[in-house]
């Protein structure tokens, strides 16, 4: 196991990391780690309210709100709200945490309050996290296909061809099959 305690997680996965996954949202798209639901069979049920806990008290830490009763509703935010968001990946939770602090959704920056929270991943973050992980599904298809389509090293391709041409003219004389995309 990469990480033998729920202490490595809280350090690999922390707040102070939300510039690293900001700078890196393919990464974190496509990172291989645990999504809530994983992380709490691991490490003991209730672990990922405590993840959750811990960004959020991060954000509320952050921002210009001193409320001392909005600090007793970050318990409640973070068990409701690790429940709905089980089935992502730390990662990219990191990466919804950072962009939120970041104020890049719904004026974030000005109050702390766990309702906008929650409303900014469900109808700010989740329709972005649909569109960036299609694309990067999207290139990475891409780039396994532009490389099955490669020629072996040391390969000439005639004069008067490019790969392209010359990948057609070969097919066209069924000298090879087509590559499915």
């Amino acid at each position: 196991m990469k990480y033998p305690n729920r202490s490595d997680v809280e350090r690999a996965y922390a707040p102070n990391l939300w510039g690293y996954t900001l700078n890196n949202p393919e990464r974190a798209y496509m990172a291989e780690c645990p999504t809530l639901l994983i992380y709490d069979k691991l490490y003991g049920e209730g672990s990922s309210t405590i993840w959750i806990h811990i960004h959020v008290t991060a954000l509320y830490g952050a921002s210009p709100s001193k409320d001392k009763e909005l600090v007793n509703s970050i318990a409640i935010f973070s068990e409701t709200f690790s429940a709905e968001v089980r089935l992502y990946k730390l990662s990219e939770l990191m990466l919804f945490f950072g962009r939120y602090k970041a104020g890049r959704y719904d004026n974030s920056y000005q109050s702390f309050d766990t309702k906008r929270i929650g409303n900014a991943f469900f109808k700010e973050f989740l329709p972005q996290w649909r569109n960036e992980i299609a694309l990067y599904i999207h290139r990475q298809q891409q780039e396994a296909y532009l490389e099955r389509r490669e020629l072996p090293k040391g390969y000439v391709i005639p004069k008067g061809y490019n790969p392209d041409t010359w990948y057609r003219e070969r097919l066209k004389r069924g000298e090879i099959k087509a590559i499915e995309p």
